[in-house]
């Protein structure tokens, strides 16, 4: 399906804009994430390197292979969702708790939602994947962000 094809590109390239978006042009997510989530305020901008870094590496990956092989399209299906729920939980309501601008929102709504949603429509639409698995890689896709939720209250309630 030539549009996955596309998202699978769309994907990785919206990956690095975010990182764009958030460490340079304007810049400023560590300083704002720590505003967030004050009790990570000892986590190193290189911490936040990294995980960017080993995430944009699994979207690469999902996108090759959705690229390269033939029906293919879970892995891309479930990181496009990540990426989706990471705009949402971590930026979108970010914003609102700080009352603050969150660098990667732009990005991260204009892009990941979109792209994400355009994978689960083609997804649908064209029986890439069985209608069970869709359902199963939407429900995966907020796990990472409430887990890291979920980390954070405990590390709050044992400070």
């Amino acid at each position: 399906m030539e549009i996955m094809k596309i998202m699978s590109v769309a994907a990785p390239v919206a990956y690095l804009l975010h990182c764009l978006e958030e460490f340079l042009v304007p810049g400023g997510f560590v300083n704002w994430y720590h505003h967030f989530r004050p009790a990570l305020n000892k986590q190193s901008s290189g911490y936040y390197w990294r995980v960017n870094i080993i995430a944009f590496s699994i979207v690469s990956v999902t996108g090759f292979y959705a690229y390269f092989t033939n029906n293919n399209n879970s892995g891309l299906i479930i990181s496009s969702s990540f990426l989706a729920f990471n705009a949402v939980f971590t930026h979108v309501f970010g914003a609102i708790k700080t009352h603050k601008y969150s660098p990667g929102m732009f990005t991260g709504v204009c892009l990941y939602i979109p792209i994400c949603i355009i994978c689960y429509v083609a997804a649908f639409s064209n029986h890439l994947v069985n209608d069970n698995m869709l359902v199963i890689y939407i429900i995966i896709g907020p796990l990472y962000e409430l887990w890291n939720y979920s980390k954070y209250k405990r590390l709050v309630r044992v400070k």
